[in-house]
């Protein structure tokens, strides 16, 4: 039986682009074989405006706007807490083929230099596996070796690993600041995440500082016609924002943020 974590993973594929695209051709397909042909065409027809429009830099800009909520600022000028708070989803744990764990992104890093900065006393990690994996530890647990290989000492670094989401991320860090009386914390994840995990958090309980670890969209000069030309990127850039809009908009709706 489907669990929410599972549903809430594949549900919104439905809502994508990419997926809608594929349903509208095969809609066209099925309607073309009853000799329903004007119809079909006309399904063929909004299949590629949605791929058109999804993969163009109207995708762009609405990603760089959900990300501007809560752009990144200077370590120097960040503001202190009594934790750094760190969500998962950064690093790769070592399953075949890889050798080892591995870094996705910059959140991880972002921790470290607010930490090196004295920014806050400790690191919490937040972050089981979405799925278990035999055989493997949970993802905080290879981000906390990692720290450690960076010179953080240990008993500086608090993890959890239940959570598979940003709910329980907000639970499950809760439950262990919440012990040791720390309320107000720099909460570092992605821009793109950011307005979801915030309120999530702020609905737990803690006074949150948003600590942005990066952005995709930025300045970048090039030629004007690769910046209108169609891209796959694009179509993944609208994805993810459309995932985390329908993730506020679930939030609220269950009390979450």
């Amino acid at each position: 039986m489907l669990d929410w974590i599972t549903l809430s993973k594949w549900l919104p594929q439905l809502l994508y682009p990419f997926s809608l695209s594929l349903l509208f051709l095969l809609l066209a397909f099925v309607l073309v074989l009853f000799g329903k042909r004007w119809k079909g065409a006309t399904f063929v027809f909004l299949s590629l405006v949605i791929l058109c429009v999804s993969a163009s830099p109207v995708s762009r800009w609405l990603y760089s706007n959900h990300e501007q909520k809560y752009p990144p600022i200077p370590i120097a000028e960040s503001s202190s807490a009594g934790a750094i708070v760190v969500l998962g989803g950064d690093v790769g744990i070592p399953s075949p083929p890889l050798a080892q764990s591995q870094l996705r992104g910059n959140r991880l890093l972002h921790a470290f230099r607010l930490y090196r900065a004295g920014k806050a006393p400790m690191i919490m990690i937040s972050g089981g596996n979405v799925f278990p994996q035999a055989g493997f530890d949970a993802e905080a647990v290879y981000s906390r070796a990692i720290l450690e290989d960076w010179g953080v000492p240990s008993e500086a670094i608090l993890i959890e690993i239940k959570s598979r989401n940003t709910y329980e991320n907000a639970l499950e860090t809760r439950k262990v600041l919440g012990g040791l009386g720390v309320d107000r914390i720099l909460l570092v994840t992605s821009a793109l995440h950011m307005p979801r995990a915030t309120r999530t958090f702020e609905k737990s309980g803690f006074e949150v500082i948003p600590s942005t670890s990066g952005m995709n969209v930025v300045d970048f000069n090039q030629s004007l016609i690769l910046d209108w030309w169609p891209s796959v990127t694009n179509l993944k850039m609208s994805e993810a924002v459309i995932r985390e809009k329908i993730g506020l908009m679930v939030y609220w709706l269950r009390g979450w943020a």
